[in-house]
């Protein structure tokens, strides 16, 4: 197997666990409220919420260490925070030791994403970047359908059988991902831009990375003075707030087709039964992998922006139809699977900018805080997309729409730099960085 594609599929485990564990909690709240006699909705709200809410610190906070102390290092010590964090959720007698467990394993998840990005952006060759980074999200969206079918699985065991049993499980693979994962070098990027040009050098010749230590080196020149706050010039901080922005909202215009699924199915009084509702879901979930399948391959070949601008637009002009009517139950499902694949197309576009735009000395830092908005909006839209289900679907449909249209409003004209078929160093050293200099003076 080629380095850039164990790279990727490593990586993209690490996403199939945090689609697993995310959506196996929404799955299973009916069964964790039985259990721990929750009545509140906004309870139920913070309970699928709260490692998003941990995802958010350790995008932010962690993620520095990604720049500091290496990707390898990071790639490796963030499954040992999962596997603990799953262990306290899953043995949980309460529900404070459900939070602790739950924000531990969102906190190991945040790094994870950060780091996970950076890697496989940084060992991808141009032509294959765009797919190669969609994987993660092709393994994300495998791990949410195992999730819905591993909980349906065991529902045999009772309320809190089957949820503790769906957590724990979840382990095996984290367990052999990371022992896995020690066999990754480190980033020749990283590396070249530490001034450790040997190791880099020695490392790119075993790679299909399609650079050579010569265009690398170019890093230590150009990038020698580049710190963290740099990211706060005009030029840098457009494209931060931009994919911050986009990527925040996206995920706002898509959680109730990745989080409330069960309960949106019910709603609309498609079924009540939980175990049809999970195999339902799982179904939906399908096009949430053919989505990001497609959008990995038509970002190489059309490029980041029309992706875009046609699926948010596309999914925007769905949400106003199911505004403006009524629609009979097989309608709105059929248009929550169109929504559930734009969904993914357009997501794919805005975490393959993220991990593109910015420089290799603040990569992982950039890529964190990108991560952050998505576990910010899962935490706020989990919260909040559970009181609006509970009094008006409409109201939730007019939310997606504002969000849809200040993504594309974002995409066209804040997001204004091009990355398909270039390597790195072009997008973010040679063009953005050296844009930042001249105009600092320097």
């Amino acid at each position: 197997m080629k380095l850039s594609s164990k790279v990727a599929l490593l990586a993209g485990m690490g996403g199939l666990l945090d689609g697993y564990d995310l959506i196996v909690v929404a799955g299973a709240i009916s069964l964790i409220s039985k259990s721990f006699s929750i009545t509140s909705s906004a309870i139920t709200g913070l309970i699928i919420g709260t490692a998003f809410l941990g995802g958010f610190f350790g995008s932010i906070f962690l993620s520095r260490l990604v720049d500091i102390s290496g990707r390898k290092m990071m790639f490796v010590l963030d499954l040992f925070l999962f596997v603990g964090g799953t262990l306290i959720a899953g043995l949980a007698v309460n529900t404070t030791m459900l939070f602790i467990g739950r924000f531990l394993t969102g906190l190991a998840i945040g790094v994870d994403l950060a780091v996970s990005w950076t890697l496989v952006a940084e060992f991808s060759p141009k032509e294959r970047r765009g797919f190669l980074l969609s994987l993660q999200f092709i393994m994300w969206g495998i791990g949410a359908v195992l999730s819905f079918l591993v909980l349906d699985a065991f529902l045999g065991l009772g309320n809190g059988g089957a949820w503790r049993a769906a957590f724990l499980i979840g382990l095996i693979p984290a367990i052999i991902v990371l022992w896995i994962r020690k066999s990754i070098p480190e980033s020749p990027r990283w590396l070249a831009a530490k001034g450790k040009v040997s190791e880099a050098n020695d490392i790119i010749i075993n790679s299909d990375m399609g650079v050579t230590i010569e265009e690398l080196t170019f890093l230590n020149s150009t990038t020698s003075d580049f710190k963290w706050t740099s990211l706060f010039s005009r030029q840098l901080m457009r494209l931060l707030v931009g994919v911050f922005l986009s990527t925040f909202l996206a995920f706002f215009l898509i959680a109730p087709i990745n989080l409330f699924t069960p309960q949106v199915l019910k709603t609309i009084g498609l079924t009540g039964d939980l175990h049809i509702s999970l195999l339902g879901s799982a179904f939906v979930w399908l096009f949430n992998i053919a989505g990001f399948l497609v959008g990995g391959l038509l970002i190489d070949k059309t490029g980041r922006r029309p992706v875009g601008i046609f699926s948010f637009g596309l999914m925007t002009l769905i949400l106003v139809i199911l505004l403006a009517f009524k629609l009979p139950a097989d309608a709105f499902f059929i248009l929550w699977i169109c929504m559930e694949f734009l969904g993914s197309l357009g997501a794919s576009v805005t975490w393959t900018w993220a991990s593109e735009l910015f420089p290799t000395a603040v990569r992982g830092f950039a890529m964190g805080v990108n991560s952050s908005a998505n576990r910010l909006s899962g935490f706020v839209s989990s919260y909040i997309i559970a009181l609006i289900l509970s009094h008006s679907v409409k109201l939730l449909y007019l939310s997606g729409i504002g969000a849809g249209i200040v993504i594309l409003l974002i995409t066209i004209f804040v997001i204004n730099v091009e990355s398909k078929g270039k390597a790195l160093e072009d997008i973010s050293e040679r063009n953005i960085y050296s844009d930042v200099k001249m105009k600092k003076g320097v």
